[in-house]
This record gives C-alpha cells, sequence and structure tokens, in this order.
C-alpha cells in the first residue's frame, strides 16, 4: 500500500491503491475518543439520574398512600 501526501493538508495521506483518504493525525484521533467517552457516560449519568427520579416518585406515593 503506498501512500502520498495530499497537498496543502498536513495530516491527510492518499492510498494509490483504493485511493482512499487516510487521517494520520493521532492526537484528533485520541481527542474524538475522549469525547466519545465523555458522551457516553453523560448519557450514563442522565439515564441513572431518570431512574432515581422515578424510584423517588414511587417511594412519595408509597409514603401518600400510607398517610390516607
Amino acid at each position: 500500500m503506498n501512500k502520498l501526501k495530499i497537498e496543502n493538508h498536513e495530516d491527510l495521506l492518499r492510498d494509490t491503491t483504493s485511493n482512499a483518504v487516510i487521517n494520520n493525525d493521532v492526537s484528533a484521533l485520541e481527542n474524538y475518543k475522549k469525547r466519545r467517552k465523555a458522551k457516553r457516560e453523560m448519557i450514563n449519568d442522565v439515564d441513572n439520574l431518570k431512574n432515581d427520579v422515578q424510584e423517588i416518585k414511587e417511594l412519595l406515593k408509597q409514603l401518600l398512600e400510607k398517610n390516607r
């Protein structure tokens, strides 16, 4: 697989066999992975909060029913 640099783009290479463009910027890939991980964690946190709120609502309903 031969690769050629793409003019005016330091981090891009072109595979001469498949004509594919390859991004050679490792730090950009690491930043993307960090952002993706942070987004997943945030989604998990929101899901956990939703579950906690639902549980609190159920407990409040039970308390109200006991006090009637």
